[in-house]
């Protein structure tokens, strides 16, 4: 590993021990500045207090985030699971080859999905603010 790699992985991963800075003093000079860095900038930007509040209502909104998160897909879920057994309905009872309905019910039910994320993604577009 050379200086270059080091550096870089070394500040993805600073907790880390560093085998390469025993070995070579520019690295060992570099991991020392920016562990100096590192507290300076602990001291001159404490950690914010939180109040004993904060944690039950952060957990609370992620619990409506995540109902949102399955709110927002649950027409996606209702599609492929309707077309899904559309085809299969459509496999046992038609009189054709199951092997092409099954084939065509999947082109239709991926072609429906990629229409419908492209409509989804088209109104989040049009409601999302200016940045």
């Amino acid at each position: 590993m050379d200086c270059e790699q080091f550096r870089e992985n070394w500040l993805d991963h600073l907790d880390e021990p560093a085998a390469h800075a025993a070995s070579c003093p520019a690295c060992a000079a570099f991991v020392a500045q920016q562990r100096a860095l590192d507290e300076r900038l602990a001291r001159a930007f404490p950690p914010p207090r939180l109040s004993a509040s904060f944690r039950p209502a952060l957990r609370r909104r992620m619990r409506r985030e995540r109902a949102r998160a399955w709110r927002d897909a649950l027409p996606d879920i209702v599609h492929l699971t309707s077309c899904g057994l559309a085809t299969l309905a459509c496999a046992v009872w038609a009189p054709v080859a199951a092997s092409t309905v099954l084939g065509l019910g999947a082109a239709v039910a991926l072609a429906g999905y990629v229409a419908l994320s492209a409509v989804r993604e088209s109104i989040n577009e049009m409601e999302a603010p200016d940045s």
